[in-house]
């Protein structure tokens, strides 16, 4: 199931396996189709649309930018937190 992440004012859509980022909730949904049907690899021309990705294995969830969401210039870690951006499945 995809996951809706959300900074700021921005909304972004990742891959329930495995965390691949998208600006659009359908290239998202396409990614799981091919994560589920392919385990293990990913799509390489999905995943040059992603513009990051979530990581949700450890104890603090990480969102992973290619680029800055709000500036659109290279590389913004955000850590989870209530105030800044909030990660919930699609239902």
């Amino acid at each position: 199931m995809v996951y809706i992440v959300e900074v700021g004012d921005f909304k972004y859509y990742a891959c329930g396996i495995c965390g691949l980022l998208y600006e659009s909730e359908e290239l998202a949904v396409k990614c799981e189709e091919f994560c589920k049907s392919h385990p293990g690899m990913c799509s390489i021309e999905l995943a040059k649309q992603s513009v990051g990705y979530i990581d949700l294995g450890k104890d603090y969830q990480k969102v992973f930018f290619k680029i800055d969401p709000s500036r659109k210039h290279s590389c913004g870690v955000f850590k989870i937190c209530k105030t800044n951006v909030n990660i919930y499945r699609v239902c």
